[in-house]
């Protein structure tokens, strides 16, 4: 895939991460220093968003993260500091890592913007990636699938249907 910066056409750095495909693990370092290991099998979804401008974490997209946050496990990694400050337990400029192993890496300073949703069985769900670095998401369409993914119920065997073959 490729991003538009400054004018021009930049490929993505290693691979195209699939809808429904396992989502890799990677090790990111938070802004209060504890070091986290993300993006695999978790107790809660998880929601991976990365910014490349320190203004990109803005009123709207904040509102959406807050509104999830107690359900989800929503990351928020980015190239540059970010004027606002979301939870810094939640938060990091280590993208380098994380942005290579998702496929959003443009260059050791920088990287697309991207949403990854993924289930609590380490699948990506959702996940979107601009086209360049000024757009914004599709906040509506990510509010509904963050809520979609939280409420996702696994349908399995229960213990009548299973003991009654």
């Amino acid at each position: 895939m490729e991003v538009l910066v400054n004018g021009k056409k930049i490929e993505l750095q290693k691979k195209d991460r699939k809808i429904g495909s396992e989502a890799p693990a990677a090790r990111v370092e938070m802004l209060n220093s504890e070091t986290k290991v993300i993006g695999m099998m978790a107790d809660k979804v998880q929601c991976m968003i990365t910014l490349s401008n320190s203004y990109d974490l803005n009123a709207s997209l904040l509102e959406i993260i807050n509104k999830h946050k107690e359900k989800a496990n929503i990351y928020v990694i980015s190239s540059t500091k970010l004027e606002n400050i979301y939870d810094e337990s939640m938060t990091s400029i280590d993208f380098v890592n994380f942005t290579t192993k998702f496929g959003v890496n443009i260059d050791d300073k920088s990287c697309a913007k991207s949403v990854f949703i993924i289930n609590k069985d380490g699948e990506i769900e959702y996940k979107e990636i601009l086209d360049d670095l000024v757009s914004e998401f599709s906040l509506e369409l990510l509010d509904a699938e963050l809520d979609k993914a939280i409420k996702f119920k696994k349908k399995g065997h229960t213990h009548e249907n299973w003991m009654g073959v």
